[in-house]
């Protein structure tokens, strides 16, 4: 894609300044753009950005499905979680990283959150996937907000 129609695509005016919203992502763009065209995606910021954000919970879904099943059998998974990841198997098992979060485009920004009814369960995301959306938001330079702070 050329600058001129990535520009026309993907940029936003936010008070005469050009804003990008993928800009800062250290992913490969046309790699994202190339699966989305195979999906048959319309290639435009927000379907592009709920294109990335998809892959990343689907990737949170699956790390969280690998302490499960690593854990199950164990007959002290609840000491080995509460351990591991300061919470238990059952707390774990109730996170649905695919359901609880939210992204919103504003000012050509990417700007992800919990859910209204999932921020109570912040502490347990960041205690499990905090590393993971910690490297999401630096890869893609989406911002993700914690209850009013951004990280």
């Amino acid at each position: 894609m050329n600058q001129s129609l990535y520009d026309a695509v993907f940029c936003v005016d936010v008070g005469g300044q050009k804003v990008d919203p993928f800009g800062a992502a250290t992913v490969d763009f046309g790699k994202v753009i190339s699966d989305m065209k195979l999906g048959g995606y319309e290639i435009t910021s927000l379907h592009v950005a709920e294109f990335m954000v998809l892959h990343f919970l689907d990737d949170l879904r699956k790390v969280k499905n690998q302490i499960i099943t690593d854990t199950m059998d164990l007959p002290n998974r609840e000491e080995v979680c509460r351990e591991k990841y300061g919470m238990s198997f059952k707390d774990i098992h109730a996170l649905e990283p695919t359901k609880d979060f939210e992204f919103d485009l504003k000012s050509g920004q990417v700007i992800l959150f919990l859910s209204h009814d999932a921020q109570y369960m912040e502490d347990a995301y960041m205690q499990v996937f905090g590393q993971e959306l910690s490297q999401f938001c630096q890869q893609t330079g989406f911002i993700y907000t914690k209850l009013g702070e951004a990280i």
